[in-house]
């Protein structure tokens, strides 16, 4: 028997909780009816009985794919119930239907929502009902998957509890639920841990975003999560999932960084694994798979770097293609001293993010570089001035970077991330200043190992004096493939180093000569 509802919609909340939107106290319409409300709606999702009979007329979408219950009489009457024939929006809804399905289905290569077994036909039912602006839409489906399902959605969008109006709200929620009926077709929210919801409402809300990327309706949920001091953790429950619909940003990272390997989407991977596995770790397990050679941490790392960038912060054409729309992150700001050593120690909570701004006292050059960073942290070294605008930097390393430059209108953003789901982690960001004593020496190495389809190298050093630098790559036998110098002043400096064409797999050693000094590093070659 049909008996749950799924959560719903960008603009939902879970359980009774509620927040105040943008605009001041105003509170916005809940979707999700799961847990105790859940129970109670029960009774009309019974697959020969869904209590939906005075929805009187229907149509079915133009692909025969879908079939659009309404009525023009009473509460539940469709707007434009006046009309002669079909009312627009009963039309807009079979094609936001059809839509949805060929993103999904035809292009991206989802299976379809299992049938319901011909209750009132053979098409996937959308009833439109009046929710009175409680609710954007539902999905019901059965105790376990694959599930049949169905969908109800409001009949106006007029209230003014709904953050997106008419149309536009009928055509994000009808993206979103329908990603919802296709999820039930591989697995159930609530097996093997409840938790797993949050993961039904970021791939529903980047639906959503890849349908109608014109209409923004979960932004109100981004400014939630962009106001807390430390970011909500993607499947933190705290309120019944509602940081879930901003955390929508994610499967933009996920799309946008990932896309399409041998044939198949980086989403549909995801959830063709998914059955049976707690969703971090079947991200987990996806991402670091041959296709992606990636991680969960890589991952959030990314979505970290994506959502310090928005707001004034946008860099144009980079990130998220929305981002100047987008409120900025909310940080925690400390002030540089530039005239002396100073380190800071954080602790991130496990599967933690959070945002650290640091201000410059003055026009002054200083150095950073991170200290006790594990694989499992990241941090990205931003500035921002306004009149230049905001860039990315570089990576923040064991060794040292030059900030340079920089005065009192630039500040650094350092988007952290603990991709450990089970235990805190701490480490910290030491500043230098500008009279930090060289010495020459090669810092790191990175990448290592190295791809020919990379095709480079870089060297992270250190010169003490001005002078000719001159390196020299030796494969395993000693014999020089590789040579170039030129001329650097003293300071910190990453050189670029590109491998020769047809270098072949194996060890090889950077051989780096300046002031006097040998420098050497050993490196692989896949």
């Amino acid at each position: 028997m049909i008996s749950q509802l799924l959560f719903a919609g960008a603009s939902s909340l879970a359980l009774l909780f509620s927040f105040s939107s943008l605009s001041g106290q105003h509170i916005r319409a809940q979707k999700c009816g799961f847990g105790e409300l859940g129970l109670s709606l029960s009774k009309q999702s019974g697959p020969q009985n869904r209590d939906l009979d005075f929805l009187d007329e229907s149509i079915v979408s133009p692909s025969g794919e879908f079939r659009i219950h309404f009525t023009r009489t009473g509460t539940h009457a469709v707007v434009g119930a006046d009309v002669t024939g079909t009312p627009e929006f009963v039309q807009e809804a079979a094609i936001a239907a059809d839509s949805a399905y060929t993103i999904l289905v035809g292009e991206l290569g989802f299976l379809p929502p299992l049938p319901d077994g011909n209750i009132d036909g053979p098409e996937l039912d959308i009833y439109i009902k009046n929710w009175g602006g409680s609710y954007y839409g539902m999905t019901y489906f059965g105790d376990s998957a694959p599930s049949p399902t169905y969908l109800v959605v409001d009949n106006d969008y007029a209230e003014t509890s709904y953050s997106t109006s008419g149309l536009n709200a009928l055509r994000v929620t009808i993206a979103h639920e329908f990603f919802h009926m296709v999820q039930l077709r591989y697995a159930y929210p609530f097996d093997p841990v409840s938790s797993n919801v949050f993961w039904y409402e970021i791939s529903s809300v980047w639906m959503e975003e890849k349908c109608y990327p014109e209409i923004n309706d979960y932004h109100a949920y981004v400014a939630d999560n962009f106001r807390q001091a430390n970011f909500p953790d993607l499947n933190d429950a705290s309120f019944g999932f509602a940081f879930s619909y901003g955390h929508g940003l994610f499967g933009q990272v996920l799309d946008q960084e990932y896309g399409t390997s041998n044939g198949k989407h980086i989403m549909l991977d995801i959830w063709e694994n998914l059955s049976g596995n707690e969703a971090t770790d079947n991200l987990e397990t996806v991402l670091s798979s041959d296709t992606w050679n990636s991680s969960l941490t890589d991952a959030l790392g990314n979505y970290a770097l994506y959502n310090v960038f928005t707001g004034s912060r946008t860099i144009p054409n980079q990130y998220y293609p929305d981002a100047l729309e987008l409120e900025e992150v909310n940080t925690m700001e400390y002030p540089i001293p530039i005239d002396y050593t100073a380190s800071f120690d954080f602790s991130l909570d496990a599967f933690g993010i959070s945002f650290r701004k640091f201000t410059i006292p003055g026009s002054n050059n200083f150095y950073t570089k991170g200290a006790g960073l594990d694989p499992d942290q990241r941090a990205f070294l931003t500035y921002h001035s306004p009149t230049v605008g905001s860039s990315l930097k570089s990576a923040v390393e064991h060794f040292w970077i030059p900030c340079t430059n920089v005065n009192s209108a630039d500040y650094l953003i350092f988007p952290l991330i603990n991709g450990n789901r089970e235990q805190s982690s701490s480490f910290s960001l030491e500043f230098e200043p500008s009279t930090i004593g060289l010495e020459d020496a090669i810092q790191t190495l990175w990448p290592n190992p190295s791809t020919l389809q990379n095709g480079m190298i870089h060297l992270n050093i250190i010169l003490s004096e001005p002078g000719t630098i001159k390196f020299k790559i030796y494969n395993i036998l000693g014999q020089a493939i590789h040579q170039k110098e030129s001329f650097r002043s003293e300071g910190i400096y990453i050189l670029d180093v590109r491998l020769p064409q047809n270098t072949p797999s194996g060890i090889y050693f950077i051989q780096l000569f300046a002031g006097g000094k040998v420098m050497s590093r050993k490196f692989t070659v896949l």
